[in-house]
């Protein structure tokens, strides 16, 4: 009779491990869908957007640093050799009743400590930092570890200098760019994974295209590969101001989107002619103004923070 009750209470055992494995799998695999229920449920069509603007977001404009571009014939071949440009670089915070995004990160924070800047990859770029963007956001109350999203338009040095200011944020980054953001594939892609490798840690949603972020077509983000493999551009419905389309580096100055001039340094030349039709194509539908993060008498017109548009 003992040895019949030990082997019973040995098989419960069992059936008791056996049902908690279970478990353990079934709610291993729920978590591992759940980037993947939440991308598929926000993935959203160009066509389906129209300005609505009933929703109170609010911009904010930082500037983020300056590039001057000592050859400006890697932006577009058909340029003269020796032409040199100053380009902006801005980021943004958008607050909307459901949480706040902050879109690129810019240029270092630390480089406000050179006078001056400095001159990179091999004489391309002269950088430099007037007012660092922590000390922007602390202007209008803003901790970056409570931000609730943070999504850069790509991986170049300039939009990623302060990633690691927002490893609370939930990050919004397109798959293809985010096969390619780490280890060796990172620097084949000559993306430097020093500048946004905390965010390795960060809640993640890879996005395989268009993604409407807060479900209500007030801002989404636009895949817009070419100039990375993952590039993506940013579109928001403002109820004062109307629509407004982040341009990411889809194009650096206004006189290459006249011309359809596509850098040197493009990861594809196809991609990003197919990236311009259809961003072309979605402004005449959306009638939004095209914002050239980079577009120096663009920047010049645009109201910073503390001021922000709505």
């Amino acid at each position: 009779m003992k040895k019949l009750q030990g082997q019973l209470v040995k098989n419960n055992f069992v059936c008791l491990l056996f049902l908690l494995l279970l478990t353990i799998i079934f709610a291993s695999n729920t978590f591992a869908h759940d980037d993947d229920h939440e991308r598929q449920h926000n993935s959203i069509e160009l066509d389906d957007i129209k300005a609505k603007a009933k929703t109170p977001i609010q911009l904010y404009v930082f500037n983020c640093g300056t590039i001057v571009a000592n050859e400006l014939s890697l932006f577009n071949p058909a340029l003269e050799v020796g032409m040199q440009k100053t380009l902006s670089n801005t980021c943004y915070l958008i607050k909307h009743p459901k949480g706040t995004l902050m879109w690129d990160a810019g240029l270092p924070d630390s480089l406000a400590t050179i006078p001056g800047g400095t001159t990179v990859f091999d004489g391309a770029f002269t950088i430099s930092v007037e007012k660092t963007l922590k000390s922007q956001l602390e202007e209008i109350g803003i901790d970056p570890l409570e931000i609730d999203f943070v999504a850069l338009s790509h991986l170049h040095f300039d939009h990623i200098g302060n990633a690691n200011y927002f490893t609370n944020s939930t990050w919004l980054i397109q798959q293809s760019e985010y096969a390619v953001a780490f280890g060796e594939a990172a620097v084949q892609a000559g993306f430097d994974s020093t500048a946004y490798n905390e965010l390795a840690d960060n809640p993640t949603i890879t996005l395989n295209g268009h993604y409407d972020v807060f479900g209500d077509k007030s801002v989404v983000v636009i895949s817009a590969p070419g100039h990375t493999v993952g590039h993506q551009m940013l579109y928001l419905d403002l109820p004062q101001t109307g629509p407004v389309v982040l341009s990411g580096d889809l194009y650096h100055f206004m006189e290459n989107r006249l011309n359809y001039g596509v850098p040197v340094f493009n990861s594809s030349i196809r991609e990003s002619i197919h990236s311009f039709v259809l961003i072309d194509n979605f402004l005449d539908q959306s009638k939004a103004q095209f914002w050239i993060q980079h577009d120096k008498p663009t920047f010049d017109s645009l109201s910073l923070s503390p001021a922000f548009y709505q």
